[in-house]
Parts: structure tokens; C-alpha cells; sequence
């Protein structure tokens, strides 16, 4: 008798190809990066200080290590190292975790070789995995009716290791890496896009106080900012969708880089959506027109958490919305409201003519802002949801017109010295303390002060 089983497992080479097909080596990488600040999270959500990450990226190897608690034998046979999230997998508890393949899938984007080490309060171990041996292992099965078949075996061994005095953490080492990888890892360019993108979509973590570094330099974190003051309020609301909790806030960014321009979207303190002017977030589907230079200023941020990571509106890369989300279609027309009391303000600062990017640039020079971070955390006064818009107040733009700017080079490190000997808190604020020194000087020079060198 012969067994009625047809077997549907896919093959691992399929399988690997398949779920690597989709994500960049950008976010292989970032992805990793996830995983430690997961562990992060676990030991202070509300304070990174004194957790590191360090990167090392070379032609022939590539390593992130960490300080932030590692996992235990126990988590990596029940979660960590299984292909897909098992249905008694305990809640992501604000991380970015989502399907249970990222780790996996970062180590077989990047190379053929790799070794996992991991310390933890409980107990520590290593699994060392060669991915060609790993691709060909099988195991044998019987039948009921006592035939045998031969089956992919798609476990991973690993070895117990000693419990050390030194801190909790993980280590991952991938060699022998695979050919597209190793040319890319080997541009300058390709590092110097990696590092901007970190500090961009992990700024919320660096801001807490977690150390990332990229071959021994340390990242810091790009702040997202709008203006906020006393007249200048952003549009604002909060609550909650199906388990998400939610802050919408819609107002004015600066006007150096229309680029920066658009929708920036966290899930988690993850940033997943920047600067968009797609249709995701509503522009081009009336009433929201497309973007136009006109709109430059316009900054929107939306932040959303959820202890359960499924409820998030996550692509599986997690650079991306998925807008078929319930939770994401009844928070769009939050978003297209708040865009359009904006675009009130907005329209009507071109019609001062010439003297509309004076305009634009003075109120971003002179009114307060504040960073995504502090935004998050920040208390909106009850009575004001809407959106309060700055006066078109063209004296500014007089008193902007009997002035001029003044702009020179000089070398990087002596600006530093000489800002920090006169206590100034930017360049800008040099510039007027020197202007101001030079005229004081030129007044007592006119006083026949001439024991004065100037």
C-alpha cells in the first residue's frame, strides 16, 4: 500500500529566492537594525543610553554587534529562527517585528555563510550556518504504511555556549558574501546612501539615546521639524483605530528642499513613509490636488503604535503602507482634512508675488520649531485642533528688504573654535556677534582710540 500524502512544502531554494526577491540590501541591513532596537525596546522603551549597535561593512564581511540584551535558546527555537510567525507568538509589545522572516531574510540577501551569536541572562549559543550544506540537508519521514520518504529539513542546529560576565547581546557575522553584495558593499557611495538612511529612519532610537555606528563612525539622527509658536499652530488630532493608537499632525516645514516636502508616517518610532506626494497619502484625489512647489512648506506626520505589530498598516519591508489597512482607509480622511486646512494658508502666500519666498523664508527663520520626537510626546491645547495659520505680515517682509545678508567661507574647525569662545549657539549667531564686535570696534576707533588693533 503507498501513501495517499502529496507533500506542498516548497523547495528552500524557492523559498529563498522568493523572500529575498523584493527587499534592497539597504534594508536587509536596517532590518537588522530592527532586531537590536526590538531588544532595546525590551529593556527601556523610554531610554536607550548607554545600548550601541556597531556595523562593519567590507567587501568580504559583513557584522552588526550589539549590546541590547540578545534572545534566549528557548526564543530563537520557538520564534527567531522559524520561517513565519507561529500563531501563539507573543505580541510585538511597540516593535517592528511583523511576519517572522526579516532576520532570516536579511542573512540570505546578504551572503552564503553566516554565524549567529547571541548572549542572554538566561543562557547563551551560536548557530553557524553555511547556506549551500543548509539549502541540500534533508530528513527522512515514514509513512503510515511504513514507506519512507525524503523531505527538505529546514532546521538549524546550534551550539550551547558558556555564560560570560560580559554583557547580553548579539552578534552577527555573514561571510562569503554574495557577488551583487560584496560590489555594492565595496561603494563609497552606497555607504554614505546607508548612513543617511539610518539616521533618517531610525531617528526616533538615536534620539533616545542609542549609539549606531558604520565602520567606526557614529550616526546621528536627521531631525523632521515644523514650525510651532504661539500663532502657528499645526492641525492636530489623536485617538484610536482597532488597537492603533494614533497622532495626526499637519502644518509648516522649511523651504530649503522641496524634496522634504510631504507626508512622513512612523509606525512604532519607525519611520516607514517619507516625504511622500503619492496618492498613498491622498494627493491627486480630489479634493486634494497634486503637489505643486507652491506647497514646499507642507509637513505632515503621522505616528502610529500598536503592542500588537499585525494591527500596524506594515508592508512587509517596512518602508512602505499598506493601504488597504482598515485601520490606514479611516485615518485618510483625517489626513486629506488636515492637509486641506493647510492648503487655506498656503494658496495664498503666492500671491504676494515676488515677495513670497522672502515671506517663506523669514517665517521659517523666525518662528520656533519643533523636532518629530518632541512632537510625539508633545501636549496640543485642548481647545485647538485646527490649524492656525501665521499673519501674512508683509512688515516682515519690509523689514526684510532694508536689510542684507552677509556670507563668507572660512575653515570648519576654526568656526567651530570661534563659536564656541563666543558662546554663540549657531553660525548665524556668530555672524552677528563678530558684525556687532566689528562695529564696536569701528565706534571706538572714531573715538581716536588708537591703542586698538583691529
Amino acid at each position: 500500500m503507498t501513501s495517499n500524502i502529496i507533500e506542498g512544502n516548497p523547495t528552500k531554494k524557492f523559498f529563498i529566492d522568493m523572500i529575498t526577491r523584493d527587499i534592497s540590501i539597504e534594508d536587509a541591513i536596517i532590518d537588522l537594525l530592527d532586531n537590536s532596537i526590538d531588544g532595546a525596546n525590551r529593556i527601556n522603551p523610554n531610554d536607550y543610553s548607554g545600548l550601541n549597535i556597531m556595523l562593519t561593512v567590507s567587501q568580504d564581511c559583513f557584522e552588526i554587534t550589539d549590546n541590547c540584551g540578545g534572545f534566549s535558546i528557548d526564543t530563537a527555537k520557538k520564534y527567531a529562527f522559524r520561517f513565519g510567525r507561529p500563531e501563539d507568538a507573543p505580541k510585538g509589545n511597540g516593535t517592528v517585528g511583523r511576519f517572522g522572516i526579516g532576520m532570516k531574510r536579511s542573512l540570505f540577501k546578504i551572503g552564503k555563510s553566516f554565524i549567529v551569536e547571541s548572549k542572554h541572562k538566561q543562557d547563551s549559543f551560536r548557530v553557524d550556518v553555511d547556506v549551500e550544506e543548509w539549502s541540500k540537508k534533508v530528513r527522512k519521514i515514514t509513512n503510515e504504511d511504513g514507506s519512507s520518504d525524503i523531505i527538505d529539513d529546514w532546521s538549524f542546529s546550534y551550539i550551547k555556549l558558556p555564560q560570560k560576565d560580559s554583557g547580553d547581546g548579539t552578534s552577527i557575522i555573514i561571510t562569503n558574501l554574495n557577488p551583487e553584495v560584496s560590489n555594492l558593499f565595496g561603494d563609497e557611495s552606497f555607504l554614505t546612501t546607508l548612513a543617511d538612511n539610518i539616521q533618517k529612519l531610525l531617528n526616533f532610537s538615536l534620539q533616545k539615546g542609542l549609539t549606531i555606528s558604520l565602520n567606526g563612525k557614529p550616526l546621528t539622527s536627521r531631525r523632521i521639524e515644523l514650525l510651532l509658536s504661539d500663532n502657528t499652530v499645526p492641525y492636530h488630532v489623536e485617538g484610536v483605530i482597532n488597537n492603533v493608537k494614533y497622532k495626526l499632525v499637519a502644518g509648516l516645514g522649511g523651504v530649503g528642499e522641496p524634496k522634504l516636502s510631504g507626508w512622513y508616517i512612523y509606525c512604532n518610532n519607525r519611520l516607514v513613509l517619507e516625504a511622500d506626494t503619492s496618492s498613498i497619502t491622498g494627493w491627486g484625489i480630489q479634493p486634494i490636488p497634486k503637489w505643486h512647489i507652491n506647497y514646499v512648506m507642507f509637513r505632515r506626520i503621522l505616528f502610529l503604535d500598536s503592542n500588537e505589530t499585525l494591527d500596524l498598516p506594515l508592508t512587509t519591508t517596512k518602508k512602505g503602507i499598506d493601504a488597504t489597512s482598515e485601520v490606514y482607509k479611516a485615518l485618510l480622511p483625517l489626513m486629506k482634512n488636515g492637509m486641506l486646512k493647510v492648503f487655506e494658508f498656503l494658496k495664498k502666500i503666492p500671491q504676494m508675488g515676488d515677495e513670497a519666498n522672502e515671506y517663506r523664508t523669514m517665517l521659517w527663520e523666525n518662528t520656533p520649531k519643533i523636532g518629530a520626537v518632541e512632537l510625539k510626546a508633545y501636549i496640543f491645547p485642548n481647545t485647538i485642533k485646527t490649524f492656525v495659520a501665521p499673519p501674512l505680515d508683509t512688515d516682515i517682509i519690509a523689514r526684510k528688504k532694508s536689510t542684507i545678508r552677509i556670507a563668507y567661507d572660512v575653515s570648519e574647525q576654526i568656526a567651530e573654535i570661534a563659536k564656541d569662545h563666543a558662546e554663540a549657539k549657531s553660525f548665524k549667531e556668530l555672524g552677528e556677534t563678530t558684525f556687532d564686535y566689528y562695529l564696536k570696534l569701528e565706534e571706538l576707533a572714531n573715538e581716536e582710540c588708537d591703542d586698538i588693533e583691529l
